[in-house]
């Protein structure tokens, strides 16, 4: 899952506008996602970052000061933007009152959203509405696969209970068999990804029989040993709860069933409980504050 809001600023006068970065940046950590910035000075800086390429584009918004001093425009760059990204909302300021949508017209670019420098914040954010169901569309096809997925075991676990309410709802001895077989291959397995598990020397081994020994698993070795050290204690206390609460509220997401009612859709978890957006942003809220956590103790690690 990707948290990051990335916004492309193209500022000359950056300072100006961190107010109304730090209130965009409120307003969406609310919402369980993290602004992330990169400003560019000129038009000219802001091209490194105009990338067409689909893999490369991972810019959510481009911010477009009209004054960038020196050299050109921000209606030039509105250009320049426009053939990079064909799609993708902009939206052009100025901290002077001006006809910006004249401009616009005149060089005629579309999907382009006019704003004054202090009603930049709920422009952004009326936008960030909009567009991150799309971002999470676009960043989160495994999301997206793993909802089908558990929509497939749903209905494969109907299909089976359907089948056997045939013969009042008893495994038939032929199915007993399947599943007693399929036992067996399982425990062989184990058995010997447990013995490789048993006999690992690097870190590597550990990961290629992550089907055994678990994320979790690495998670609470590093934590024990980090513990036993005496070293990076907050990260210890923080992550904890990640294991014991978020990971299963995660999994609960990721078996959720759906319950369809013409266009709507309403999700229930294993338990029969309705699952809300307020459900989902605080589970977002919980792994922001994991993964942070864990990209500071990484920074920690890897200092030189």
């Amino acid at each position: 899952m990707r948290l990051d809001f990335n916004i492309l600023w193209v500022e000359d006068q950056q300072p100006s506008v961190f107010a109304q970065r730090d209130a965009i940046d409120r307003r969406i950590r609310g919402e369980g996602f993290r602004l992330q910035t990169q400003f560019a000075s000129s038009v000219e800086d802001a091209r490194q970052y105009l990338k067409s390429d689909i893999y490369g584009d991972h810019i959510d918004l481009v911010l477009m000061d009209y004054d960038l001093g020196a050299g050109d425009h921000g209606d030039d760059g509105l250009i320049e933007v426009r053939s990079a990204f064909p799609y993708k909302d902009i939206v052009f300021y100025s901290a002077q009152t001006g006809d910006l949508a004249r401009l616009v017209a005149d060089k005629r670019i579309e999907g382009v959203f006019c704003s004054d420098r202090t009603g930049l914040p709920d422009e952004v954010l009326g936008l960030f509405g909009a567009l991150v169901k799309k971002v999470l569309d676009i960043d989160h096809a495994r999301g997206i696969v793993m909802g089908s997925s558990s929509d497939i075991d749903g209905l494969i676990y109907d299909c089976l209970a359907a089948h056997f309410s045939q013969s009042n709802d008893n495994l038939s001895e032929d199915a007993l068999k399947i599943i007693r077989s399929r036992l067996v291959e399982i425990r062989e397995r184990f058995d010997r990804t447990a013995t490789a598990v048993n006999a690992a020397i690097k870190v590597a081994d550990l990961h290629d029989h992550h089907a055994v020994y678990t994320s979790i698993d690495r998670l609470n070795l590093l934590r024990k040993l980090l513990d036993e050290m005496a070293a990076h204690k907050t990260f210890c206390s923080d992550i904890k709860p990640y294991a014991a609460q978020t990971v299963p509220r995660r999994n609960d997401l990721a078996h959720v069933r759906v319950k369809k009612e013409g266009f709507s859709r309403k999700l229930y978890d294993r338990k029969g409980n309705e699952l809300t957006g307020d459900n989902v942003r605080e589970l977002r809220l919980e792994l922001l504050k994991h993964q942070e956590a864990l990209e500071s103790l990484l920074a920690d690690l890897t200092k030189a």
